[in-house]
């Protein structure tokens, strides 16, 4: 099962009665990580207490105020739908949420988990536990320690136990993982853009664990053996604009992408073009792009209000409704108009057939696709959650064959050397057809 999830975790010296509160506010800002469910494990009087549902964070806490519990600690998720999961039934997919419960010498711990794991046959989450529980090591923190040094791959955790919290990311960093302070309170996040009143200290190094209890915060280790190869989907598609991560600002990234596809754009342009971006994650690639070219921009197509990311919707028949219910177009800014429509990425294809209709119903005149990525040609076992190459609308065809697929005048991807130029080094870009990393996969 593979987990693109959020994750998010407070601990303070002294109890309060707000780190609940803000637990749920973190979540709730990384709600574009996982639609599915959500949950939270925190310290009541010295017992770990658990509550999670399947949802949106506004449905399963509508009243935070319920929960001004005096804590000093809590860890919360939100849960990314998995693919090949919609049909179990609801109390499956609940035992399925987080926080998960695991037990080390008689002492209960609760884990929230951000990854992939490959080749493992049970949930993800779940192995991590077990693979605690069963470790031959003599206390926990060098089973974390055995954890990082035998499975290399994707994952950020955060661990409530006894009276510390800890935070892990894997030797790769191919997930996220951010840690702000606050006076004597820190937080931990899978993106900066959740942190509220917390101020950004660092990201978690690959390979690290890091403990917090009364000492404050603590590297307990650092593997020697790390690199960090964070998944290029991550700055294309699912972190917040306003976030920060491994240092790079992730609305600069997606701009220079823009920027960067506008430089290599054969279009002539006229003052009949317009450029339009695809809400959320294509706006700011678009503007780049449009600024880049001197073409007018015009957010012309708005999402709707009440949709959320499709992609992640786990299974196709209701992904393609999600789409004719995703958007609404304003007519007077694209009637008679060359359309220049600008987007992070296309996997299946599904959102951009639905736009590309529904552009042509409004009267344009043409119709340009530009993508800030290069085309997904391949399934990633540790990143994006595409059970099989046949459902990448790109694995197959050519530019011609997708230009007639589209039913568009045009076209065109980012080039895969530019991708590589304005992404961390070595950044994991399995799903553009890079070699896998064999240490990953077959460990």
């Amino acid at each position: 099962m593979k987990e693109k999830c959020g994750v998010f975790g407070i601990y303070t010296s002294s109890i309060d009665n707000k780190v609940i509160p803000n637990v749920i506010n973190g979540l709730k800002k990384l709600q574009h990580r996982g639609q599915e469910g959500c949950g939270i494990a925190y310290d009541n009087s010295g017992n770990l207490t658990n509550y999670k549902g399947l949802g949106l964070v506004n449905d399963i806490f509508p009243e935070i105020n319920n929960f001004n519990i005096p804590t000093n600690k809590c860890i919360g998720h939100v849960r990314y739908s998995t693919s090949g999961k919609s049909k179990i039934n609801n109390q499956a997919k609940l035992n399925e949420c987080q926080p998960l419960l695991g037990n080390d010498n008689k002492k209960n711990f609760f884990l929230v988990h951000n990854g992939n794991i490959p080749s493992v046959k049970i949930h993800d989450t779940k192995f991590i536990i077990n693979f605690i529980e069963n470790c031959s090591q003599n206390n926990f923190e060098n089973k974390l320690i055995e954890l990082i040094e035998t499975i290399p791959c994707a994952y950020s955790l955060i661990i409530i136990l006894d009276n510390c919290l800890y935070a892990i990311r894997d030797r790769y960093g191919i997930r996220p993982l951010c840690i702000g302070k606050y006076k004597d309170s820190y937080c931990v996040s899978s993106e900066s853009c959740a942190l509220q009143h917390y101020n950004l200290l660092r990201d978690v190094y690959p390979g690290e664990i890091i403990k917090f209890d009364n000492n404050g915060l603590n590297t307990i280790y650092k593997s020697s053996n790390s690199q960090l190869s964070i998944c290029a989907f991550e700055y294309l598609y699912f972190l917040h604009p306003n976030s920060i991560c491994d240092s790079l600002r992730v609305n600069d990234v997606r701009t220079n992408l823009g920027i960067t596809l506008a430089n290599n754009d054969d279009l002539t342009i006229d003052n009949n073009f317009i450029v339009i971006g695809i809400p959320d994650s294509g706006i700011i690639a678009a503007k780049g792009y449009a600024n880049k070219l001197n073409i007018q921009y015009k957010q012309a197509i708005h999402k709707n209000k009440n949709s959320n990311r499709t992609f992640i919707i786990p299974n196709n028949v209701d992904r393609i409704k999600a789409c004719k219910e995703k958007f609404v177009y304003n007519q007077e800014e694209i009637i008679n108009k060359k359309v220049i429509i600008v987007d992070d990425t296309i996997v299946r294809g599904n959102v951009m057939k639905n736009i590309v209709e529904n552009l042509w119903l409004n009267n344009v005149k043409e119709i340009h696709i530009r993508i800030a990525a290069p085309p997904i040609i391949n399934i990633c076992q540790l990143g994006i959650d595409i059970p099989s190459c046949e459902e990448l609308i790109a694995y197959k065809n050519t530019i011609q064959e997708l230009k007639n697929i589209f039913n568009v005048t045009s076209i065109q991807y980012l080039n895969y050397n530019d991708l590589t130029k304005l992404l961390p080094e070595n950044s994991y870009k399995e799903c553009f057809g890079e070699k896998i990393n064999d240490k990953l996969i077959n460990w």
